[in-house]
């Protein structure tokens, strides 16, 4: 299980289209892993019996941090440009390959305080 869900980002976000839906999901996995690149530290896991796999542990408040990083990322991305469009049943991508983690103090300070409490 992600940091955070496209239902969620969506919902917080206050998007209810589907034109960013694509962007949104791949961006959860990037931003998970800028989470814990500023963390500096895994997250816990424990075992779950009933799926016999580890489920990761986040802690209280990292979910609407993870969300802040997505709504961050993705107006770069919109001053970045779009690398391709389609008019029937629309669709855009864009260029993610230069995301960077360099995020505002006021989220990657959020993030330090999760290093320490679980």
């Amino acid at each position: 299980m992600a940091i955070t869900t496209l239902s969620k980002v969506k919902t917080i976000l206050q998007i209810s289209d589907t034109s960013q839906d694509d962007l949104i999901e791949a961006l959860i996995p990037l931003v998970e892993a800028d989470f814990l690149m500023i963390r500096n530290k895994a997250f816990d896991t424990e075992y779950n019996e009933d799926t016999e796999e580890y489920d990761t542990i986040y802690p209280i408040g990292s979910e609407l941090t993870a969300i802040r990083m997505i709504q961050y990322q993705m107006s770069n991305i919109k001053s970045q440009g779009v690398t391709s469009e389609s008019l029937g049943d629309y669709s855009v991508s864009y260029d993610t390959s230069n995301l960077g983690n360099d995020y505002p103090k006021s989220i990657s300070g959020g993030i330090k305080r999760y290093a320490t409490f679980v």
